[in-house]
């Protein structure tokens, strides 16, 4: 009977146990919380159960003083001999708390274990299921990078540097021009490419355009150029040209790069199996005769657009052309 109503009086307590159990097993945090209710539910009961016991052992004691009749005492004498032999310190109130002590841990334990083993059985079957978080996340990973990857070799050509990436085409404006004082043939134009400061560059083209009707315009210039006179007046580069006929025939027009690219941008020439690389420095191009090697190539299509052989002189902002010359040559 006294095992009952403990399983009884705790029956809150016991619930909250098994809940605790299974919780532990599955998760860490959430299990803190149910353990806590289990605690406080597991206590609320052993006190009471303690109160009950001594009171009960307490009014034994006093019925037996009273002077009862002989049987009941001898009754409450051989209930206190079955229990066992004492030294006259332990009481019988002593000894059924001991037994609650012990009846209440088998409460508390029995059903903390079964709810483990139920919460151990829902996260194995759980594993069997999907694999764990950490594989997830790195098999997406993993996939990302493989995407990554195979998107960069797509988008990014291999192999030598082409001969015209060695030569630094640079978009540029006209701030100011001027005729040469020494030559009728010669314009000096002040050009911003971006460096702070505009340069100042000498070009043959006083034939077709007046100094202050080209003020403005957007051009292309050659910026690796050993700077050198002309005419006795400094020159820090060229600006590309696109002509076509002989003599008094001749057209010529300044190549014009997009209205979207950028001020100092460089010129992009992209060749099969090649790569655009770095451009070489001024004396070096000299030296090598690097404009020269590729000079002769440069040339419009049908359509007006810049190009080495048959790649288009390109920006950010799409090619650069010389619309008014149609498969001319490009200097």
């Amino acid at each position: 009977r006294f095992s009952a109503q403990v399983w009884i009086l705790d029956a809150p307590g016991l619930v909250a146990c098994i809940i605790s159990g299974a919780m532990a097993s599955l998760t860490k945090l959430k299990s803190l919380v149910v353990m806590s209710a289990a605690v406080a539910t597991t206590t609320a009961g052993r006190s009471l159960l303690r109160w009950r016991t001594a009171a009960s052992a307490s009014g034994a004691s006093a019925f037996v003083s009273a002077g009862a009749g002989a049987d009941t005492a001898s009754i409450a004498q051989r209930h206190l001999r079955a229990a066992g032999p004492t030294d006259g310190r332990q009481s019988g109130a002593t000894l059924a708390a001991s037994q609650a002590q012990a009846s209440l841990a088998a409460t508390i334990c029995a059903p903390l274990l079964a709810g483990a083993a139920l919460g151990a059985v829902g996260r194995a079957l759980a594993a069997r299921r999907r694999p764990p978080l950490q594989q997830r996340v790195a098999r997406v990973a993993t996939k990302a990078e493989g995407d990554a990857e195979a998107g960069s070799e797509a988008e990014v050509p291999t192999g030598p540097p082409s001969d015209i990436s060695a030569i630094d085409f640079r978009v540029g404006q006209i701030v100011s021009c001027q005729q040469h004082p020494d030559s009728d043939k010669l314009l000096v134009e002040m050009i911003d490419v971006g460096e702070g400061e505009p340069r100042q560059i000498c070009s043959g083209i006083s034939a077709y355009y007046a100094p202050e009707a080209i003020v403005g315009k957007r051009v292309v210039i050659v910026a690796n150029l050993k700077e050198r006179k002309i005419g006795g007046t400094p020159s820090n580069g060229m600006v590309l040209c696109a002509s076509k006929g002989d003599a008094e025939e001749r057209q010529l027009a300044l190549v014009e790069p997009p209205a979207g690219a950028a001020l100092g941008e460089r010129v992009v020439i992209e060749l099969e199996g090649q790569v655009h690389g770095e451009p070489e420095a001024p004396n070096k191009v000299e030296k090598k005769k690097l404009y020269l090697k590729v000079c002769g190539d440069f040339k419009t299509n049908a359509e007006g657009v810049v190009c080495y052989k048959t790649s288009p002189f390109n920006t950010t902002a799409g090619p650069c052309t010389a619309k008014s010359i149609l498969d001319g040559i490009v200097s």
